[in-house]
């Protein structure tokens, strides 16, 4: 009879609530609510066809605990007029938890004399230990040999904060003292991993037997891998690896046949004998059992472990189905998948502790993230694919005000804070990416590829934090991925990245406008075509502005990836014909040296130098470098460049000096108030300017090395 009433209560109201104290055989109103969201969507499946207005789901505060996928399907979705929207209602906040709570009585004190023998002397007494077998959770084999996404490991969080995972050292990282064998990652005779010298006698704690993983940059700072050691001479402090990397350790630009001297950073991570602050743990994969330092009393405090590794959410060919307003968190998984479909929204929702990403989209049209705060999360925040290459079809999904930041807490590198049709995302075409505040992030913030996208009216700080050889905004290795406007952004104190970097062969973007402060370089153009740099404002970065002509030394001529992608795109015929001419003379020209890049009305202040060019001047005449000038920073006439005010006053000197630079709307990069963000977070900018700090990193990338001349 409940059920009944349910669509008969909706013909009136369009709308459902649900609680913590609700019960899934209530009528699913204000006064009896339902229990889940999955006794919500049947009642919701019910009134099809019976409304016009279409249907709230009301979600009252509290927690709720979630041990399986909320699926929902185009069986679930609404119409643009009257669209689905499940809705957290106000006064507190909606939390969906996949985490696993464990009791402080399922902790035991650490007693037994071998275990106790292998703790740091601060720790004895204070570590206690979980029995995970116990538990009936998933997430607890042994790591592989060699991994770089956590290696499928649980997490462990205390009050709702993320604690660290044994490490040595603890802040930041040692350095290899010298290589003595890079190894042989060829499959076959002599496969070995690598082996070199440590710096400190650390390493004659850690027991092999028991396991031992270092986590380190071993070749290029982009690419970090955590690899298992098979062995550890501790009179001489050598240490070899059971696999070895690609390229094996040591710098990749080590002259041939040389060893090099191993800078490259590296810790340890996961060992009983490094748990020696307050919060760290780690777990024994032998004996299935999790130790841990408490940093506060175990029965006044909130313990979960995340191990649900699927999305909370699918979205899988549904239509105009909205989630508002409400917190995603726990899991070990991704937040929101969408796959297919149309008109769907995340908006106003918090992506807090999660192991995975926050929202995927994959294919469909006009999917957008609004609004919505990404933090604290494993992999990256927004990943968004969809659209038709072939056909230069656009998807029309959006990222706009969104905050993301302390994301690839597993994953270091390629997991940005928004990824656009690039890096495991997918082929895209024509989304917007605008007014988000992406900042504290290990590599890139936003990472592209496709077509017609535009990335505007965005603040980026703080990025690159622990690699290299990156770009604030990065795209690379494709001659047809044109039509992309990145404008009116603000990219700071990011002393590692080149703030707009076109690496490898990315052709056909637009850089417009847009601001770098404390950056190494501003827009970098790498070996691509048709590239336009124009009207940028660049301060106190080591080189304002870069072009070269790498293809020659690369091969780019013949490169594989990139001439099959120019012949996949056809560009002779429409619609790539007559929406990028200049791409067809790729087909029969030169390739290998840069065409048609233009770099021109940009103004640097306090750079060490305006324009750098690399490689033979006679390969970098088919570009045009013009009207590109440095001025002092009284000419700039800047606002308040104390505070980081970066708007130009209308009688600064600059404007007489380089008439056709254009006003940039510094005022309106940023986050922005709206229906779903009332109020705004401390941004980067409420605080005062400072140089050009930042952690050191020491790698041996080409790009670095030329800063350095």
């Amino acid at each position: 009879m409940a059920f009944l009433l349910a669509p008969l209560a909706a013909l009136c109201a369009a709308e459902f609530h649900v609680a913590p104290g609700g019960n899934d055989a209530n009528p699913g109103t204000a006064a009896k609510p339902f229990a889940s969201l999955e006794r919500a969507r049947e009642a919701v499946r019910s009134l099809k066809g019976h409304t016009q207005t279409g249907v709230t789901v009301w979600i009252q505060p509290g927690l709720y605990g979630r041990s399986q996928t909320f699926a929902l399907t185009g069986a679930d979705s609404g119409t643009e007029k009257s669209p689905v929207v499940y809705r957290a209602a106000a006064g507190g906040a909606a939390r969906m938890f996949a985490g696993r709570i464990i009791k402080a009585a399922d902790f035991k004190p650490v007693t037994e004399p071998a275990v106790v023998a292998r703790l740091d002397a601060a720790a004895r007494g204070k570590v206690v230990q979980l029995d995970l077998a116990t538990l009936g959770l998933k997430n607890i084999a042994p790591y592989p040999k060699v991994f770089n996404n956590g290696g499928g490991l649980l997490e462990l969080y205390m009050n709702d904060q993320r604690m660290p995972l044994s490490r040595w050292p603890n802040e930041g990282w040692t350095t290899m003292g010298k290589v003595l064998d890079r190894g042989n990652w060829t499959k076959g005779a002599g496969w070995h991993g690598g082996k070199f010298v440590a710096r400190e006698e650390r390493l004659a704690r850690w027991n092999v037997e028991h396991g031992v993983w270092l986590e380190g940059y071993w070749r290029v700072p982009w690419e970090p891998s955590v690899l298992q050691v098979q062995a550890i001479a501790a009179a001489m402090r050598e240490i070899s690896f059971a696999v070895p990397v690609g390229g094996g350790i040591g710098s990749k630009y080590a002259k041939r046949g040389e060893l090099g001297d191993g800078k490259e950073p590296w810790c340890a991570v996961n060992l009983l004998e490094e748990i020696d602050r307050p919060g760290e743990w780690c777990v024994d994969f032998a004996t299935k059992t999790l130790f841990f330092w408490p940093p506060c009393d175990l029965n006044r405090a909130q313990i979960y472990l995340a191990d649900f590794d699927q999305p909370m959410v699918t979205l899988r060919d549904a239509a105009h189905v909205t989630l508002r307003g409400l917190v995603w968190e726990g899991g070990l998984g991704n937040g929101v998948e969408i796959t297919g479909g149309t008109g769907n929204l995340v908006a106003g929702c918090t992506f807090r502790n999660l192991g995975g990403s926050g929202v995927i989209i994959k294919g469909g049209t006009g999917h957008g993230v609004r609004s919505s705060d990404f933090h604290d999360l494993g992999h990256g925040g927004i990943y968004m694919s969809g659209g038709d290459r072939k056909t230069l079809v656009p998807a029309r999904h959006f990222a706009e005000n969104n905050e993301l930041h302390h994301l690839g807490l597993r994953k270091k590198t390629y997991a940005a804070a928004i990824h656009v049709g690039a890096f495991g995302s997918g082929e895209a075409v024509g989304c917007r990416v605008a007014h988000n505040f992406m900042h504290d992030l290990p590599h890139a913030a936003v990472l592209y590829g496709g077509n017609d996208h535009r990335f505007e009216f965005n603040e980026v700080a703080r990025v690159a934090l622990t690699s290299g050889d990156v770009g604030a905004f990065y795209t690379c290795n494709d001659w047809t991925s044109h039509g992309n406007l990145i404008r009116h952004n603000f990219v700071y104190d990011s002393p590692r990245v080149n703030a707009f970097y076109l690496d490898d062969g990315d052709s056909g973007d637009t850089v417009f406008g847009n601001v770098v402060l404390h950056c190494s370089y501003g827009p970098f153009i790498g070996g691509g075509h048709d590239n336009a740099v124009q009207n940028n404002l660049v301060i106190e970065c080591e080189r304002a502005l870069h072009l070269d002509s790498r293809g020659v030394s690369r091969g780019y001529a013949t490169n594989q990836n990139l001439v099959a992608r120019l012949q996949a795109a056809n560009p002779r015929q429409p619609p790539w014909s007559t929406r990028y001419p200049a791409l067809a003379r790729l087909l029969d020209g030169r390739r290998d040296i840069p065409t048609g890049d233009v770099i021109e009305n940009n103004v640097a202040v306090g750079c060490k130098q305006l324009v750098h060019t690399s490689g033979k001047p006679d390969e970098l005449t088919s570009c045009t470098v013009r009207n590109n000038i440095a001025v002092i920073e009284a000419e700039a006439g800047f606002v308040n460049a104390g505070q980081l005010d970066f708007r130009m006053r209308p009688e600064a000197a600059v404007f007489k000096k380089l008439p056709a630079f254009k006003p940039i709307p510094f005022d309106q990069i940023g986050l922005l108030k709206d229906e779903y963000r009332t109020t705004l977070p401390d941004s980067g900018r409420s605080r005062t300017r400072t140089g050009r700090g930042g952690p050191a990193f020491d790698s041996n990338t080409d790009i670095q090395r030329e800063n350095k001349k």
